[in-house]
């Protein structure tokens, strides 16, 4: 079994994902927040950094960190055995794609929605946690801008309709 966690930075998908693992037990692999590790990585201050470094480019940038992510999500999955929690999914990583997208007035390329929706097909179940049911807390790499939190939490639902994920393949989160 394969679970996605969806939603926007900051609300508590990694503190979600660690329960779950620590509930689980160690049978379960975990394909953590690939934006995050390797924002960190590279020593930007936050993931966003790195789109907004050249202003001129930034749509190149969103590509390369979204292709790659979803790449070796891909990978991850297809090399899997047993069971696997991904701590930021498909409809997550692609919403952040989007974004930058359209700030840039660009469209999305076929193929980066193919591999979302290829991704997607192969996931089991998913738990989306919508912005404001946790307070979102900067931890010194994710944006603490509450609008663009809720801008990606727009766009994850989007992605939810845009790549096929049924509605009882969801669990949203209403609590804490």
């Amino acid at each position: 079994m394969i679970i996605s966690l969806i939603g926007s930075h900051g609300t508590g998908k990694t503190t979600l994902c660690n329960s779950l693992v620590k509930e689980l037990g160690s049978e379960w692999s975990v394909f953590s927040d690939y934006y995050r590790k390797i924002a960190k990585q590279l020593h930007y201050k936050t993931p966003r950094d790195a789109v907004l470094e050249d202003q001129a480019i930034r749509q190149v940038t969103s590509t390369a960190m979204a292709g790659s992510a979803l790449g070796a999500m891909l990978e991850w999955i297809e090399n899997l055995k047993g069971h696997g929690i991904i701590d930021a999914g498909p409809p997550s990583l692609l919403a952040y794609h989007r974004y930058w997208l359209k700030a840039c007035d660009t469209p999305i390329s076929p193929y980066m929605l193919r591999l979302a929706k290829t991704i997607s097909q192969k996931i089991d179940a998913y738990c989306y946690l919508p912005t404001g049911k946790i307070e979102l807390e900067n931890d010194g790499i994710r944006s603490d801008d509450v609008i663009f939190q809720k801008d990606i939490d727009q766009w994850v639902l989007c992605n939810r309709l845009d790549l096929g994920i049924s509605e009882k393949k969801v669990l949203m989160i209403e609590s804490t």
